[in-house]
């Protein structure tokens, strides 16, 4: 049976749906059959991230509407075998979702659910960045999942500027997680190359330990400030402040 995850912003703009894919792709990665339920029903969010917007068939709006079965409108990721995704491009009954989850517990190891599909999952993760204005967000976001019934809820910093931690400019993730009362599961760095579709080394070890922390495994996050230590991190953080 598959451990179904829901993916929460803490506020708009956090990435949560960046999170979700890229989460999904490291699990996958780890060798768990991850399915990836992209919630944005308008624009397909989550297709986009992962390279497939129009190569879709079905969507769960043709299954709702009895043209194809659920798993017919699974599409498999080209390059991530063990990666999947479901489109709900169309759908107006949002609360079929739970059902269509309900039906793949049994063909993934892990269900990933991007703002959709809420009442069929048992675990939670709260994605926000790293920033003070974001902190009652992240609070309110945590409490209303665990008054829903979600008492797993766990946090996700995400756009994390490690030069900025290492001013004091914001606080470090793990402050930021005291502070909202959630556990740390992961820590992000900002990288402006993932709307381009790409990438940086460092950002996917951070969705590693990620998923690592996800699955129980470790408890290790990505150190943010690394980086910006020494000689070579003076001169990153000085060039930083003038770019």
């Amino acid at each position: 049976m598959a451990e179904i995850i829901y993916i929460d912003g803490a506020r708009g703009g956090a990435g949560a749906t960046t999170c979700a894919v890229y989460l999904a792709l490291a699990l996958s990665a780890l060798g768990e059959r991850t399915l990836v339920v992209d919630g944005d029903s308008e624009c397909a969010a989550g297709l986009e991230i992962c390279g497939l917007r129009g190569m879709n068939v079905y969507t769960l709006a043709d299954a709702e509407a009895g043209a194809c079965r659920v798993k017919q409108a699974v599409l498999q990721h080209p390059s991530s075998p063990n990666m999947y995704v479901l489109p709900t491009l169309s759908l107006k009954n949002i609360a079929y979702a739970d059902n269509a989850v309900a039906e793949c517990t049994k063909l993934f190891d892990v269900i990933i659910c991007d703002r959709i599909a809420r009442e069929a999952c048992k675990r939670a993760v709260v994605v926000s960045d790293p920033y003070s204005h974001s902190i009652a967000a992240a609070q309110i976001r945590g409490a209303k999942l665990k008054d829903g019934g979600t008492e797993n809820v766990g946090l996700i910093v995400n756009k994390v500027n490690g030069g900025l931690v290492f001013d004091g400019a914001v606080l470090t993730p793990q402050e930021f997680a005291s502070v909202v009362r959630l556990p740390l599961l992961g820590v992000i760095p900002e990288d402006l190359t993932l709307p381009l579709g790409k990438i940086r080394p460092s950002t996917a070890r951070a969705f590693d330990m990620t998923a690592s922390a996800v699955l129980g495994r470790s408890k290790k996050t990505y150190a943010t400030v690394k980086p910006y230590v020494g000689v070579a991190g003076y001169l990153k953080r000085k060039l930083r402040t003038h770019v």
